[in-house]
This record gives structure tokens, C-alpha cells and sequence, in this order.
């Protein structure tokens, strides 16, 4: 008997079985597709790919005025593509290794739950003491838009073998802001359409107000307060009664959770949206656990990295999962970052802003990278929202996480030391903002 099933090899479930692995249990892992997932093969890691080389393209476009000259600058698109697929194997084979090194055994074989003790596939029944599910997500599809060569969503559009001289992308969460950033540096035009009154719903307003701007700049069309009522003969016709005429359609609605297909009909309890329910030791109703996409509001692969860990925590400690902010990050030039509270959402409370804009930065202008900002809000004193358009944002991010969770006093963060000349200064002079004692902007701005 094994100490601990898993059925999914996604973020979530590799992290689960290396974890109990180092703690010292019996782990069997089941995967029907590719290890790593959703994120490593269809999503998270390709992209980025494709930005990366989107974003050296952008460089050589604007590199003269930095003195540098090369001429007849142009790009490959099926070598974008080829070089995507190599990342991707590599760091799927090598994700293999780490996995086998740990003595997880691994089997290439859908499963379906038998019981919760039980785990079935073609090769045999597993006897596993505990069953988790860990089996991700899937693009959410609109009804009314059939998939086909014209229709992708977001697994099709990274088998594209040309580039498409022109694209509508539906939905302006981050898989269509990446895309539409993607297209639009290569020369497509794009047609960005948002059901939503304001890009990218769930961020700061002034966050969605500023990617509407760089985009625009990039000559990306948007329609907010839309959508698609029907499809003829290739053209689009939104509810406006605009008509957009596209070579492709990209259907960046979200994603929709993945579950087993159960031998016992329905044995996990599920909610109206189709995700599994759980409760707080990630435990479903029918006795075996669920985390990461399956089961999770918040679809993102260090969402699911940590429930794995919390959850392996309890498997073998008995200490139950702790809350934890989870930053949102959004790719492409300048990167987009945020975590805790928007302003809307604190409105109605007495709360305090500083946004302290990136081009007050010494490294910024260096780099000739001066759009963005560092927004903090705060709450008596505590941080209770961050929002970041910068370079390196993913990374900025970060050193916020740590305070908003712990709660940690603003005047005690005034004392970190920070590098100069660096962008992680734009956090420092955010807080201090917050404080009234800003260093780098005009007196009285």
C-alpha cells in the first residue's frame, strides 16, 4: 500500500509527492498527459518563452537611441515556436528526473477514483491510505463560439504555425493581455474585446487604466463593456454592433477545473462552477483531498505550490493550512504585480496611498524603461494593498508579500536597506510616500 495517491502531475501534485517524498512517505503519482502540467507545457512556461523573444524584438526596434545600430530587424516566427518547444521539453524531461530521484513512482495512465483508499487505472488497482486530486484546469469555452480552426483558445493558439496578420481576443484577464502584448509586438493587430467596464476586472482601476494606455500606444484595439454576439463567415459582431474582421479568434475567457472521471459516478462533491469543494485541510466530502486548480478560486501554479505544501504539512504533522496572500502577476514589458486589497475595494475605509512613478527611478531612465508605478495602500498603518507597473515586477512583488501577511508596521519597513541604483528602490520610495517623506518626487506632488 502506498502511503499517498496522486492523480495529476501538475504544480500541484509533483510539489505534493517530492514533499512527502523528503518526509518520508510512499508516494505513487499518476498523469495522463506530460509532468508539470498545465503551466509547463500549455501555459506559464511557453509564454514566457514567446514574451522573451517578443521582448528582444521590442529592444532591437529602439536600441539606436542607446547608440547601438542593427539593421533589417526581423523575426522568425516558427523559430519562436521551435525554441518555445525546447524550453518546454527540456524542463519537462528534467522535472521527470527530479521527480524519480525522490523513488515517487510515477504511471503514465488516466486514473479514476475507486474509492477513497482505492485508485484505478488500465495497468492495475493501487491501494493508496490517502487519495489526492490534483488534476488542474482546462480553458473555459463560450457556447455560442464553436472551436474550431478559426476559434482556438489558449492550448490551440500554441500550435499556430504562422502568425496571423490579425486577432480578437476575448477576455482581458491575463492570458489575453499576454497574447494581445505578444501579437501586437509582432505586428498583428489586435482586437482586445472585455465584457467588464475596464481591463484586466480584478486589478486596481488604476492599473487597468494604465495597460489600456500601453496597449492603445501599441495600437491594440479595445472594446470593454462587450462582447461577441455571433460569428459570420469570419466577422466578428459584438453587441456594440461593431464588426471586427480577424483571421483568428482567441478565447481568453478563463479556465474551468479538471476532476477525475469517477468508475462511482460523482464521487466528488463539486460546486455550481464544477471545481471540487473542500474544506480548510483541503478535504473533500467523499474523503479524499483536492487542491491547486481542481478545487481553487485563485487558478494560479504558486497557489497551487503552496497548498501542496500545506497540505503535505498535514499529511505527515497534523498542522493545519495557514492563510497566505498570493501575488498576481501578469507578463510581457513593463510586468504588472499586485497583491492584497485594490483601492476600490478599501473604499468606504479610512485608508492612505502613495503611487510613486517609475520614472523618478535612476534606473529607469538608464534603461530607458519609464513607464509604471508603485502603488501602496494602506490600512492604521499596515499594508493592505500593493500594485506595481514596472521591469522586474514579478520580482518587486515579493518583498510585500512578507509584510501585508505578518502585518508588519510601515515604520518598521522604512529601515530596510535598499540598492542603488536599482527598481526595487520604487518599493522603498513607496513607503516612505506613505509616510509624507519621499526622497526622489517634487515637494507638494
Amino acid at each position: 500500500m502506498y502511503d499517498v495517491g496522486i492523480i495529476g502531475a501538475g504544480p500541484a501534485g509533483y510539489t505534493l509527492a517530492i514533499r512527502l517524498a523528503q518526509k518520508g512517505k510512499k508516494v505513487i503519482l499518476f498523469e495522463n498527459k506530460y509532468v508539470g502540467g498545465t503551466c509547463l507545457n500549455f501555459g506559464c512556461i511557453p509564454t514566457k518563452s514567446i514574451l522573451h523573444s517578443c521582448s528582444l524584438f521590442d529592444k532591437f526596434k529602439t536600441c539606436e537611441k542607446f547608440g547601438v545600430t542593427a539593421e533589417n530587424i526581423s523575426f522568425d516566427f516558427q523559430k519562436i515556436y521551435e525554441r518555445k518547444n525546447t524550453v518546454v521539453e527540456k524542463m519537462r524531461k528534467s522535472l521527470e528526473k527530479l521527480i524519480l530521484s525522490y523513488d515517487v513512482d510515477i504511471i503514465y495512465e488516466e486514473a479514476f477514483i475507486e474509492s477513497s483508499e482505492k485508485i484505478k487505472c488500465k495497468s492495475g488497482t493501487y491501494d493508496c491510505e490517502n487519495i489526492v486530486v490534483a488534476t488542474g484546469s482546462e480553458p473555459a469555452e463560450i457556447k455560442t463560439l464553436k472551436r474550431n480552426n478559426f476559434v482556438l483558445n489558449s492550448d490551440d493558439i500554441l500550435e499556430l504555425t504562422e502568425l496571423p496578420k490579425s486577432i480578437a481576443i476575448i477576455g482581458s484577464g491575463a492570458i489575453g493581455i499576454e497574447w494581445a502584448r505578444i501579437f501586437s509586438s509582432l505586428g498583428s493587430q489586435v482586437y482586445l474585446i472585455e465584457m467588464a467596464d475596464k481591463l484586466l476586472p480584478t486589478a486596481d482601476f488604476e492599473v487597468s487604466q494604465r495597460i489600456e494606455r500601453i496597449l492603445k500606444r501599441n495600437k491594440v484595439k479595445i472594446y470593454t463593456s462587450n462582447y461577441v454576439e455571433k460569428v459570420e463567415n469570419n466577422s466578428v459582431v459584438l453587441k456594440s454592433g461593431d464588426k471586427i474582421q480577424a483571421e483568428k479568434i482567441l478565447v481568453a475567457t478563463g479556465r474551468k477545473a479538471v476532476l477525475p472521471k469517477n468508475n462511482n459516478n460523482n464521487t466528488l462533491e463539486t460546486s455550481e462552477k464544477g471545481s471540487a469543494t473542500v474544506d480548510e485541510i483541503y478535504k473533500n466530502k467523499s474523503g479524499v483531498y483536492v487542491i491547486g486548480d481542481a478545487s481553487s478560486k485563485i487558478q494560479l501554479a504558486h497557489n497551487a505550490i503552496h497548498q501542496a505544501l500545506y497540505l503535505a504539512e498535514y499529511l505527515c504533522e497534523g498542522k493545519i493550512p495557514r492563510n497566505y496572500v498570493i501575488p498576481s502577476v501578469i507578463y510581457g514589458e513593463p510586468e504588472i504585480a499586485w497583491a492584497g486589497k485594490t483601492e476600490q475595494e478599501l473604499a468606504g475605509t479610512n485608508y492612505k496611498k502613495f503611487l510613486y512613478p517609475i520614472s523618478a527611478l535612476g534606473k529607469a531612465q538608464s534603461d530607458g524603461e519609464i513607464e509604471g508605478f508603485v502603488k501602496l495602500l494602506s490600512v492604521n498603518d499596515i499594508i493592505a494593498g500593493v500594485h506595481i507597473i514596472s521591469p522586474e515586477a514579478s520580482s518587486l512583488i515579493c518583498e510585500f508579500i512578507l509584510p501585508i501577511q505578518n502585518k508588519l508596521k510601515i515604520s518598521e519597513l522604512k529601515e530596510i536597506c535598499h540598492a542603488h541604483p536599482t527598481y526595487s528602490e520604487g518599493s522603498f520610495e513607496s513607503i516612505l510616500g506613505l509616510c509624507s517623506e519621499p526622497l526622489t518626487v517634487m515637494k507638494g506632488v
